[in-house]
């Protein structure tokens, strides 16, 4: 027994070691929608994005940012091991852009770096509010994505929209249910190659009757995607982020 646990803890480094950089395969993570443009009453949105650097090595990465019907902008730096590089207001200071929107794509050769965004609004009166935004590998997407649980009633309205993070043009289909899962609004766009579609207000945009408990079932016609919605309180404009990812994966 004794034999055993020295064995044991012999191996603990090394367990350690190998626990702390389990995907050791480069991916590119997918944000599928950052932005900066005016806002209500004078105020600014804009997005921060996080970039965290969890392996023992140091390695560059490339921003790819897509913005809206434009040609891709590049830029690459270099992240040190177990570090986190934080890119405020992005779109201005990072690529240059007052008023834009798009993709942002992150390319690494190995270990698949951890990604996340905040998109808030800056200069209300009542203070910021905003949503966190999970950046996904490609690896990790799936054809369908599922929202669930959205309230789109008189007191907050739903956005939903999908990312396309392949070099293809994109056909997929929006399948609106309500609570008890009958069907109440079909939809279908093409989302061209690393651009994304976004529906601001359904109840408006696809006419149906305002609702708690709707789902949102995003099907592409072949390709990965990122699919989403952004539940935002009328009152306050809090908002949630919700992405969606295939319940039958």
């Amino acid at each position: 027994m004794r034999r055993f646990l020295l064995a044991l803890l012999c191996l603990l480094p090394f367990v350690a070691h190998e626990a702390h950089a389990l995907n050791i395969s480069g991916e590119t993570v997918v944000i599928p929608v950052i932005g900066r443009f005016p806002g209500a009453g004078g105020s600014q949105w804009q997005t921060d994005v996080f970039i965290a650097n969890p392996s023992t090595s140091t390695y560059p990465f490339t921003l790819k940012f897509y913005p809206s019907g434009e040609g891709v902008q590049e830029r690459t730096f270099t992240m040190e091991p177990n570090s986190v590089r934080t890119f405020t207001d992005i779109c201005l200071n990072t690529f240059g852009r007052t008023n834009t929107g798009g993709v942002l794509e992150i390319h690494v050769a190995i270990y698949t770096p951890q990604v996340r965004a905040r998109i808030y609004n800056v200069g209300n009166p009542a203070g910021q509010f905003g949503q966190g935004v999970a950046g996904i590998g490609i690896g990790h997407l799936t054809r369908q994505a599922y929202l669930y649980g959205l309230s789109a009633t008189a007191t907050s309205r739903v956005n939903v929209g999908v990312a396309n993070p392949n070099d293809v043009p994109t056909p997929v289909a929006f399948f609106v249910y309500d609570h008890a899962g009958a069907i109440i609004h079909t939809h279908y766009a093409t989302v061209q190659p690393h651009q994304f579609v976004q529906f601001n207000d359904i109840v408006v945009t696809f006419g149906i009757a305002p609702q708690e408990g709707l789902a949102i079932n995003i099907e592409s016609g072949g390709e990965r995607v990122y699919g989403y919605a952004s539940e935002v309180r009328n009152d306050t404009g809090d908002a949630v982020f919700t992405f969606g990812l295939s319940p039958n994966s």
